[in-house]
């Protein structure tokens, strides 16, 4: 048998949770071998350590602390509502706010052909503070960038490659 083994019998010999086959064979052990009896002792010793330690005292009586818990676990369900209340309550400010007069914002907007000249959209609707933006400046824009953009240089075509490296061997000769 395994040490791990004999220690686990041991120990539940300690407990009283053995069978009578196993308390015959845990005493004819520590009738019998000094390290099991050695093994036997100390863990003897330890339950009593542990059985003789002080329990602290508690900061709050039972009681107080059971009232505590059926509180805290009374109080989420209307948290829950709570939340899921107020949740309701701005889906709903946010629906009606879109269906409201003079807020256009899920009307279709279509882009209209500018006027010849003018520079303005047609049948366009500018809120009294943008200002018409003349079509020629953003054609300049385009035409004219602002940062110089540099060209990538062009490789040869390996045919004319082959030409190069052929006649510069025959000016070798």
């Amino acid at each position: 048998m395994l040490q791990r083994d004999r220690f686990e019998l041991l120990s539940a010999y300690l407990d009283g949770e053995v069978t009578a086959a196993e308390r015959k064979q845990v005493e004819e052990w520590l009738a019998t071998d000094p390290v099991v009896k050695r093994l036997y002792t100390r863990l003897l010793e330890l339950r009593q350590g542990l059985q003789a330690m002080p329990v602290p005292a508690a900061s709050q009586s039972v009681d107080q602390t059971v009232d505590a818990v059926f509180k805290r676990i009374n109080r989420r369900p209307k948290q829950l509502l709570l939340w899921g209340g107020a949740a309701v309550a701005a889906l709903f400010v946010g629906a009606v706010s879109g269906f409201l007069p003079g807020n256009n914002s899920f009307s279709p907007q279509f882009a209209q052909s500018p006027i010849e000249g003018s520079g303005v959209a047609q049948n366009a609707q500018l809120p009294s503070s943008a200002q018409p933006v003349n079509s020629d400046a953003l054609m300049i824009a385009l035409d004219q960038p602002v940062v110089e953009i540099p060209k990538a240089p062009v490789s040869l075509p390996a045919d004319a490659v082959e030409d190069i490296h052929n006649d510069s061997n025959d000016n070798i000769r």
